[in-house]
């Protein structure tokens, strides 16, 4: 929220917020060595993702370069493409399912996170050990002929809707290299065939690009948001 602060105080009269969103308990850790954290599912979200220490990874499938950055494209060097979509989970529904169903549908189980088959949460998942429309299965890069992205995500909650449900879920966000070769063959797989689809509903969608943040963009001194320009981290509070 700072950060958005002054970068509209920054941009006033020129720029001007049009949405924002909320959100909690960040999804999806990019750090090796930190727990976990858990969706409103209950299950831990993001155990596989890209590592932000990995630079290897980062450079193959989340900064855009080279080929990707030349002519028209080349402001785009150093950046990445954001995918964000506002995920609302029924959460109600899903309380009411079975534990051993809700493992299914993950291809995890809930207390460790381990893999089906596996003891521990950072095992090496065995695919076809899951059910073939387990979420975990279907997003892996191995079923999307390598298909990678960074995901930062939030849980969010906006009260109670009309019926008295909960209005609450992900606020999904992923950074890639090329949208077409990351986000959208994995967002694919699972429109097709994902068991999960029973318990959300994708109720807002959007891709931006993010360019480079300024190694010299400053605000009273300090780097307007979570932006590492050593490893050319893409500013989150840009969205």
């Amino acid at each position: 929220m700072h950060a958005i602060r002054n970068l509209a105080r920054i941009g006033f009269g020129k720029i001007a917020v049009r949405w924002s969103q909320l959100g909690f308990g960040k999804t999806s850790s990019t750090t090796p060595d930190a727990q976990t954290p858990r969706n409103l599912f209950g299950f831990k979200d993001g155990t596989r993702n890209v590592a932000g220490t990995d630079t290897a990874r980062l450079d193959a499938h989340v900064w855009v370069s080279g080929k990707d950055a030349q002519g028209p494209a080349a402001w785009m060097d150093g950046g990445s493409y954001l995918v964000a979509r506002r995920i609302r989970m029924n959460v109600e529904t899903w309380d009411r399912t079975s534990l051993a169903e809700q493992e299914d549908v993950f291809g995890r189980d809930k207390r460790e996170s381990a893999p089906v088959g596996k003891a521990k949460e950072h095992d090496e998942p065995f695919l076809k050990a899951m059910k073939p429309d387990s979420h975990v299965r279907l997003a892996h890069p191995d079923t999307n002929g390598g298909a990678t992205i960074l995901r930062r995500g939030y849980s969010f909650t906006d009260g109670t809707d009309g019926l008295r449900r909960l209005e609450a879920g992900l606020f999904f966000l992923a950074y890639q290299k090329d949208v077409r070769t990351g986000f959208v063959p994995v967002q694919t797989s699972l429109a097709r065939a994902d068991a999960l689809n029973e318990y959300v509903q994708h109720v807002g969608s959007a891709v931006f690009a993010v360019p480079r943040a300024s190694a010299t963009a400053t605000t009273g001194g300090a780097v307007p948001c979570s932006c590492d320009t050593r490893r050319r981290k893409p500013c989150s509070a840009t969205i």
